[in-house]
């Protein structure tokens, strides 16, 4: 199976934009580092090094503050949900949203933005005890100039997304020479067909990935004896097969094809089932060894 993009190229794309949107997901939050030039230059001098650039030193305002590493951590969780239901599109941060998956996506990623603004509430609402705990724990390094007010802080916080049509080669309409507009229109085309190559290519490589995991994770170890694996092996594999059904917008019957081959091969199928059956081990090793054999992935596994 040649996973390059088959079809007519027009066609391919007037149909994505179609059934696609761009969206772009923006975060900020307060770091509550600063850098310590005054300990930078103790360290430098101690340990004699001749370069100011020798040693970059930089101090966490809010040490171990759990408030603060809450919405770090969430910020991340936000994120890695918006790569789960998009597609890389571009350099700039947005990216491909399939309109079958707007409404979920729209309803994981509003309520993360709630579950944001409540945790950073409440990092504000305390955040004046927070610098006075700061002061004991810094101890010389503290410096209360450093920190700004809470307001100054309430707005170093934000979450917001965009969400916009996806251009076409179409869409350019210009005041210039004709032969400017057939060039940056021809230009824009290629770049939008390369792209989308890259939107495919990395759906095909989420499926190899799990595929090759379960194969591997199904097949005994050295010594014959079982390998052990958790249960997302088979959860996660069947989310991965919802998720496809929405994120696939060029349409890839052959994409399609392989990802309805696992879903038929964990149909059923239980964590627990694999543990207690080498049977149904070897007989799902044996069916996704197939998927993995029938395909050519092309550069999907490099």
């Amino acid at each position: 199976m040649d996973t390059s993009l088959i079809v007519n190229p027009d066609t391919l794309i007037a149909g994505t934009a179609a059934r696609s949107l761009m969206v772009e997901l923006n975060i900020s939050i307060y770091s509550g580092r600063r850098k310590d030039r005054t300990t930078e230059r103790a360290v430098i001098q101690a340990n004699g090094a001749t370069s100011d650039r020798a040693a970059s030193v930089y101090k966490a305002l809010f040490a171990e503050c759990v408030e603060l590493e809450r919405i770090n951590k969430f910020q991340a969780k936000a994120r890695a949900l918006h790569y789960r239901w998009t597609l890389p599109w571009s350099d700039t941060g947005a990216r491909l949203l399939p309109t079958a998956a707007l409404w979920t996506y729209t309803e994981q990623i509003d309520a993360c933005a709630a579950e944001f603004r409540t945790l950073v509430q409440a990092f504000v609402e305390k955040y004046p005890l927070l610098v006075s705990a700061a002061a004991f724990k810094l101890g010389s390094l503290f410096n209360r100039a450093e920190y700004p007010t809470a307001e100054a802080v309430a707005r170093k916080f934000s979450f917001s997304y965009d969400i916009s049509p996806l251009p076409t080669s179409g869409d350019f309409r210009l005041d210039a020479e004709h032969e400017v507009q057939v060039a940056l229109a021809e230009r824009y085309q290629k770049t939008l067909e390369q792209r989308l190559q890259q939107a495919s290519l990395d759906l095909w490589h989420q499926l190899h990935e799990t595929l090759t995991h379960i194969s591997d994770r199904l097949e005994s170890d050295e010594d014959g004896k079982r390998k052990r694996f958790h249960d997302t092996l088979v959860e996660g594999a069947m989310e991965l097969c919802g998720r496809l059904t929405q994120l696939n917008v060029t349409g890839d019957v052959h994409l399609e094809e392989a990802r309805k081959r696992l879903e038929q091969s964990l149909s059923g199928v239980t964590p627990e089932d694999l543990r207690k059956s080498d049977g149904l081990r070897l007989e799902v090793k044996k069916s996704v060894d197939a998927v993995l054999s029938d395909f050519s992935w092309g550069s999907v596994d490099d």
